[in-house]
């Protein structure tokens, strides 16, 4: 595993902790010369002033907040190492980075250099308050599961309407957090679980299914069960709760790594099995 810490170029680029687009740009240019452009464009959809900026200002101006995400960094990238037999074939080998985007995302799976990374944000994170252990562990150990799946199945099957790109969703986010589970060594642990967000998923899991199915069968947005700053019913990210147990439920027939290969037609045909499937027989 290759593992880049970031850290002590930021604190070293930032030497005021004013942050400056320019110095940015040079600071990025160390990492891959392909990072300036992929960050850049991807931040065009945001008020860079109102909603990137303010962001990267009070980051910056936190020295000790970066250097204790760091550590704690450190500290799961090397359990995690102990950990990546139980789900990569010997020999693999994940880049991880840890860096200051321009609020692109806490964990973002994408290519540098013709390579495939992992790019973990020390922006949004700390934003997120996710800088402590197990939300961070939750973090990586997720992106770990989409990298997974990329590597040793389809990440992708073509998705033109919104019912193929909810399936989409959901079978790729339902792998990753199984995946997430592999390596926690723990088959109920969700990373999103604080305030009875569990115990709220697993009482109303007939509910879940029923509305993810309605609103795929009426080519309606699913975007409710996914995301922070969206929710369902009050509760925020149900649609991992849904993914897991939709993947766990295929698990009765088919290993992981046959799931990570199987067509939209039968994941289609899968779900509405699943849907008629009793509650927490995964479990």
């Amino acid at each position: 595993m290759k593992l880049i810490d970031t850290t002590d170029d930021i604190l070293s680029a930032f030497k005021d902790r004013n942050f400056s687009l320019k110095t940015w740009e040079n600071y990025a240019q160390t990492i891959s010369p392909d990072l300036i452009s992929l960050c850049e464009t991807d931040s065009e959809k945001y008020s860079f002033q109102e909603m990137v900026q303010p962001v990267l200002t009070q980051v910056l101006a936190d020295k000790d907040r970066l250097v204790k995400l760091s550590q704690c960094f450190h500290t799961l990238t090397d359990e995690l190492q102990h950990r990546l037999p139980l789900l990569f074939p010997k020999g693999t080998d994940p880049e991880l980075i840890l860096y200051l985007g321009l609020c692109n995302g806490a964990g973002w799976m994408t290519k540098l250099n013709g390579r495939d990374v992992l790019l973990f944000g020390i922006e949004k994170i700390i934003e997120l308050n996710w800088d402590n252990l197990d939300d961070l562990r939750g973090l990586i150990f997720h992106e770990i599961g989409h990298l997974w799946h990329k590597l040793c199945g389809n990440l992708e099957f073509p998705a033109v309407t919104s019912q193929e790109r909810s399936l989409l969703q959901l079978w790729q986010e339902g792998i990753a957090m199984v995946c997430e589970q592999i390596l926690c060594g723990n088959d109920q642990y969700y990373h999103q679980d604080k305030d009875g967000w569990l115990s709220w998923c697993l009482k109303h899991e007939s509910l879940l299914k029923k509305e993810f199915g309605i609103r795929m069968d009426k080519e309606e947005s699913t975007q409710d069960f996914f995301g922070d700053w969206c929710s369902f019913h009050g509760y925020s990210d149900t649609g991992y709760f849904l993914g897991c147990q939709f993947i766990r439920y295929l698990l009765k027939d088919y290993t992981l790594s046959e799931i990570a290969v199987l067509s939209k037609e039968k994941l289609f045909m899968k779900y509405h099995s699943f849907n008629q499937w009793g509650c927490c027989k995964s479990r």
